[in-house]
């Protein structure tokens, strides 16, 4: 596997800067396109929802304003792509517009990248009701690479990934294999919970497909998601790689509490799947 297509959500109201940089990043290390996907508000699909009580003429003045407002958007969102691609000459790339709602348009969309890379909501309740997250991380079947706010120095130099046997933490490693093959230090931290694929097996995983990486075990002291992010801090990590975990199957836009962490106060990327 390698990164060929990648793909970021361009909403054109939130910040995509880092989300951008980091598609283009990798774009550029494996001769990669970058995808942005701007869903456009469908308008006239809101007239049902407007009220048989309203004259024609709010009506029309109402659906003037949605236009402007999705072309306002949409400007944004390519502006912002431009912009970013300002600083990687030569990376082939181009921002698609598809009609619907970001979270159906992204599902559908997002099953055809390699990776989709994605911005960090900026709160606990912005994250865990992200419909946008969700259908990145859960439903396109796809590896995800959330950005956080700031943009980090250097970028999958130095990573640390999560172990714990899960089926998730499996393919977060498989996902993450053509970063880790050019990294220069790869470490695998395995929270002690009597996993019975020790982390041990999971590094001669990785070296067989030309990854060296050092496993290290440590008792489960503290909160998980608390642990890999100090764990990232003390290694100097530049890259986080681990499982996304729903414990809830009625609300599965409230991430597993590991999961959660990790994203809410990373301080760089996440590269997720489940």
């Amino acid at each position: 596997m390698t990164y060929k297509r990648i793909m970021v959500p361009l909403n054109g109201a939130d910040d995509p800067r880092h989300a951008l940089w980091l598609a283009f990043e990798i774009a550029g290390r494996f001769d990669g396109q970058v995808t942005g996907l701007h869903a456009a508000m469908d308008t006239m699909a809101s007239v049902p929802y407007m009220g048989e009580s309203m004259s024609a003429a709010l009506a029309d003045n109402m659906i003037s304003a949605l236009d402007n407002a999705a072309e306002f958007r949409q400007q944004t969102a390519q502006r912002a792509f431009d912009e970013a691609r300002k600083d990687f000459p030569g990376i082939a790339g181009e921002v698609r517009v598809v009609r619907g709602r970001e979270d159906e348009v992204l599902a559908s969309h997002g099953r055809l990248a390699d990776l989709v890379v994605v911005g960090r909501p900026d709160s606990e309740t912005a994250l865990s009701e992200s419909h946008t997250m969700h259908a990145a991380i859960m439903e396109t079947g796809r590896p995800v690479l959330v950005a956080p706010p700031a943009r980090s120095k250097t970028f999958a130099r130095n990573i640390l990934a999560a172990w714990n046997g899960s089926t998730q933490a499996a393919r977060a490693l498989t996902a993450a294999l053509p970063l880790m093959r050019e990294a220069e230090a790869v470490t695998l931290l395995q929270i002690d919970e009597g996993e019975e694929v020790s982390v041990q097996d999971a590094a001669d995983y990785l070296a067989a497909h030309g990854c060296r990486a050092q496993g290290i075990t440590q008792p489960r002291n503290q909160a998980v998601g608390g642990a890999l992010l100090q764990a990232a801090f003390d290694e100097g990590a530049d890259l986080l790689v681990m499982g996304a975990y729903t414990h809830n199957r009625i609300r599965q836009l409230i991430f597993g509490g590991a999961t959660l962490d990790a994203l809410l106060d990373a301080t760089i990327p996440v590269l997720m799947a489940h």
